[in-house]
C-alpha cells in the first residue's frame, strides 16, 4: 500500500488540525481527509442511512481507510463496528483522527489483507466497502471471505468505482493509483456474475455516476479557489500528496467520458 503511505506525514497532519481544532473538529471539518471518495461525506451519510434501515448491528467495513465511514456509524447508538485497512498508516491516520473527532470513540481497527480476514464465521451482520475493490487484485477471495464472516441474513454494501461503458484507457494518475498496475476497477456485470456465483443474492445496484460527477465538478470549483485553499485547515493533498489536483482531474475526465462508473450495490447472504 505503498501507493497511499508515501505522502503520509501523520504526525504533522495531527498537529496541524489539533491547532485548527482546539476543542476538537466534527465530521464535517474532518471530510477533506477522512472522506476520501466520490460524493465525499454526502455518500457516507447515504451508505448510513442504507446501513440504519436494514437494521445492522455489528458492521464490518472492509478498506476504512482514514475512517471517516466508521466515525459517522458510530454515531449510531447500538452500533459496533470494526475497521480493517491492509494499509497500518492509515489505521494510525484513523486512530490519531478519532482522537481529534470531539465524539468518537477509539476505533475497534485491524491491519490485514481482506483475502485472508481474522475474524470467525458469521462474525457480522453488515459488511460495507466503500471504494476498496479498486484497489484490490483478487475480489473473488475477497468476496467469498466477506459471505464467510457474515452471518445469515446478512448484508454486503458496497460503494465502489467500476469500469465504465467506453472502451477508452483511464487517464492516469487518479486519486486510487498512478497507473493500472494498482487500479483493479470490476466490471458491474461481471460483478453481479461473481456475486451470485459465490453465494450471495443481488438485492439492489444503483448508477451514482451522474452524482459523482456532479459533485466532483463543485469540488473542482472550490479547489481552484487559492484564496478558499489557503484558508483551509485540512485539505486532500496531505494524504494524496501535491498531485492531487491532477490526480482529481483525471477523475473528472474519466467519469464525464464513461470510462469509470459509480454504483451503490446491496447483496445479501441468504438465510
Amino acid at each position: 500500500m505503498e501507493h497511499y503511505s508515501r505522502h503520509l506525514r501523520i504526525e504533522a497532519l495531527l498537529d496541524k488540525l489539533h491547532t485548527a481544532y482546539p476543542q476538537g473538529a466534527d465530521g464535517w471539518q474532518l471530510a477533506p481527509v477522512d472522506q476520501l471518495h466520490t460524493g465525499g461525506i454526502q455518500a457516507s451519510l447515504r451508505l448510513r442511512e442504507r446501513l440504519q434501515r436494514l437494521g445492522s448491528r455489528r458492521i464490518l467495513d472492509i478498506g476504512s481507510g482514514s475512517g471517516g465511514l466508521m466515525r459517522l456509524l458510530t454515531e449510531l447508538p447500538g452500533l459496533h463496528v470494526t475497521g480493517l485497512d491492509l494499509c497500518h498508516d492509515f489505521n494510525r491516520l484513523n486512530r490519531g483522527l478519532a482522537g481529534i473527532h470531539r465524539q468518537a470513540p477509539e476505533p475497534a481497527l485491524t491491519t490485514a489483507d481482506a483475502r485472508a480476514l481474522p475474524f470467525a464465521d458469521q462474525s457480522f451482520d453488515a459488511l460495507v466497502m466503500q471504494h476498496s475493490l479498486l484497489n484490490m487484485p483478487d475480489s473473488e477471495a475477497v468476496l467469498r471471505e466477506s459471505l464467510r464472516v457474515l452471518q445469515s441474513g446478512g448484508h454486503l454494501l458496497l460503494h465502489e468505482l467500476v469500469q465504465g461503458p467506453s472502451p477508452k484507457p483511464l487517464l492516469y494518475p487518479v486519486p486510487w493509483a498512478d497507473s493500472d498496475r494498482d487500479s483493479h476497477l470490476e466490471n458491474t456485470a461481471a460483478l453481479h456474475q461473481l456475486l451470485s456465483s459465490i453465494g450471495f443474492e443481488v438485492l439492489a445496484s444503483l448508477d451514482l455516476s451522474a452524482d459523482a460527477l456532479a459533485w466532483r465538478r463543485r469540488q473542482q470549483a472550490k479547489e481552484n479557489d487559492d484564496s478558499r485553499i489557503a484558508k483551509a485547515p485540512a485539505s486532500p493533498r496531505w494524504i494524496l500528496g501535491a498531485e492531487f489536483p491532477r490526480r482529481a482531474d483525471n477523475l473528472m475526465h474519466n467519469l464525464a467520458d464513461g470510462r469509470i462508473a459509480v454504483i451503490e450495490l446491496l447483496a445479501r447472504r441468504p438465510r
